[in-house]
């Protein structure tokens, strides 16, 4: 995966991958469409123009979807990087497919399995850890839910990670505002967990999540701290399928994504 695409490259690739993944869920509509279209632009990022891959695990850079439920942009990422085919993607869930509900190592390009929510900053913290033992150059990224927020492992791993001051570590929150239970701001106002990150010892970054120069601009930030950083990455749940864009609607109709198609 190179980092020497621009910026409009990269919207571009993420325009694909949205559509790879509106294609998907037509094929299977039990896909968590809503959570996987907010994370579009924060995945593009990070994986066109930030991850640096190598076959040594403590000068690379680790990719960590923390949030699982959200594979199919993974999946429809990794198959524009060249990882896996694009005519996988479209037996995502078949049993004859390598890609099923949650990422899994044996995909290509997957650093962790992913599935339980709260563990993926947890290994993260652990990852980062051994690089900074033993004198790596990698980076390690965490993608979470903000609905994932309410995991008690979070709050363990995150005062673990200031402690150890690991400014390898740069997590980016997808914000979309919902979560299983209804919308974030009912479980827990959006004030308080950025505030909860930054009095803990966070570096507190806030930016648009589905704007790829704010992201990049938050990133470049990120990486030039002495602490490990947080960003919150505003994002509309569902993005691009107004049929579910800011609620909790969990199956859009087929009709309603096959729209989204002819619009993008």
């Amino acid at each position: 995966m190179g980092n020497t695409r621009s910026l409009g490259d990269i919207e571009l690739l993420a325009s694909r991958i949205r559509n790879h993944v509106l294609n998907m869920y037509l094929h299977d509509q039990s896909l968590h469409l809503g959570s996987s279209l907010s994370s579009v632009e924060i995945l593009a990022i990070l994986m066109f123009k930030y991850l640096r891959r190598s076959s040594d695990p403590i000068n690379r850079d680790w990719l960590i979807l923390s949030k699982g439920h959200a594979a199919p942009t993974l999946y429809a990422a990794l198959a524009e990087s060249g990882l896996i085919s694009i005519k996988e993607l479209e037996k995502i869930h078949d049993i004859s497919s390598i890609l099923q509900g949650h990422p899994e190592i044996s995909v290509p390009g997957v650093d962790m399995s992913t599935g339980s929510l709260g563990q993926g900053l947890s290994f993260g913290v652990g990852i980062a850890t051994g690089i900074k033992i033993r004198g790596g150059r990698g980076r390690v990224y965490v993608v979470m839910g903000d609905g994932e927020q309410d995991e008690g492992e979070v709050w363990e791993a995150i005062t673990h990670a200031a402690t150890r001051k690991l400014d390898n570590l740069v997590v980016i929150v997808d914000n979309n505002d919902f979560q299983l239970d209804g919308s974030t701001e009912d479980i827990k106002p959006k004030h308080y967990l950025p505030y909860v990150w930054r009095i803990v010892g966070w570096k507190v970054i806030m930016c648009d999540g589905h704007s790829i120069a704010s992201l990049d601009r938050a990133i470049n930030e990120a990486l030039s701290s002495n602490m490990p950083t947080a960003i919150f990455a505003k994002t509309i749940r569902g993005k691009g399928v107004v049929e579910i864009e800011n609620t909790k609607i969990q199956k859009p109709g087929v009709d309603s994504v096959k729209r989204a198609i002819l619009n993008a």
